[in-house]
């Protein structure tokens, strides 16, 4: 019986699997971070603010220029050789000056600010005041240690760890100066209850969910709504309704000066049953009508 021969195949008979084509991995630092020149890329702010306006804060190194900032319903004249923090959240309009502006804009996240950092060395500790912002008018000296750090922080925005380190070294500096310095109350049980009921707040008010009543809170918290404004006005001063209110009235303002929604469906989305009933509320809150107040902030330099 015959054998059949062992059959060879040339190696050009083999399939060839084709070589992966590299997609670069977006880097956590460009989803949590970003940092750009005054000066290169002043037009992009605005679209910046207006997709981070939740979830970032915003840090402004002024070194030349600078103007009037609106912050919720306080007005700061920003300096040459200063820097201004913003917290997430806050409704924030500008006019700025005459002239060059030049200096560094950050936007960040806490997710990668915190990174392996302990509670008490994150943001929420940092940051411990009620204020919407933090600003400080620079010595020379100042500003020299802040734009070395700014500038490093530039240079490796793309680089994670080595940005993470530069943006905590240059809000280190403020610290320093006490701008930012943390309270002691931040530790306390009945602080950290008030912070999570704001929390609870903004975190419906992001989900576009119209900020629920105090009672739903309270439950949440597992307290009585009596307990929960007693424990707010010795934190902040202000009873749980009064926060709650301040916070729908912030909401307000940032959807109108930072989106393009009919006052009608912003109403809605806040939770009013009509736009008459939001514009009275409004107008009793901030003085102004909605249209009103959206018009002022219609044109920005």
């Amino acid at each position: 019986m015959e054998h059949s021969p062992i059959p060879i195949f040339p190696f050009g008979s083999y399939p060839q699997a084709e070589e992966p084509s590299f997609q670069p991995v977006p880097s956590e630092a460009l989803e949590q971070l970003v940092v750009y020149r005054r000066e290169d890329k002043f037009a992009t702010c605005r679209q910046h603010m207006e997709l981070h306006r939740r979830q970032f804060y915003k840090l402004s190194m002024v070194e030349q220029g600078g103007g009037t900032f609106y912050l919720n319903d306080e007005e700061i004249t920003v300096a040459p050789h200063s820097v201004l923090l913003v917290k997430p959240g806050t409704a924030l309009s500008w006019h700025l000056h005459d002239g060059p502006q030049t200096g560094l804009y950050c936007f960040f996240s806490a997710e990668f600010y915190n990174a392996g950092l302990l509670p008490g060395y994150q943001l929420h500790a940092v940051l411990s005041g009620a204020a919407p912002y933090v600003y400080h008018a620079c010595t020379e000296a100042e500003y020299a240690a802040l734009r070395q750090s700014g500038e490093q922080l530039c240079a490796q925005q793309h680089q994670v760890e080595k940005a993470r380190h530069h943006l905590r070294l240059l809000l280190a500096d403020l610290r320093e100066w006490d701008a930012l310095a943390p309270s002691p109350a931040v530790a306390a049980s009945q602080a950290s209850l008030v912070q999570q009921f704001q929390q609870l707040i903004e975190a419906r008010l992001a989900a576009g969910e119209p900020a629920a009543t105090l009672e739903v809170y309270a439950d949440a918290l597992c307290v009585t709504p009596k307990h929960l404004s007693a424990l707010c006005r010795q934190a902040t001063g202000q009873s749980a309704a009064s926060l709650l209110k301040e916070k729908v009235i912030t909401e307000a303002k940032v959807l109108l000066t930072g989106t393009h929604l009919p006052v009608s469906e912003l109403g809605y989305r806040l939770g009013f049953y009509d736009v008459a009933h939001f514009s009275r509320w409004f107008k009793q809150a901030a003085g102004q009508a909605p249209s009103a107040y959206r018009m002022q902030f219609a044109t920005y330099k």
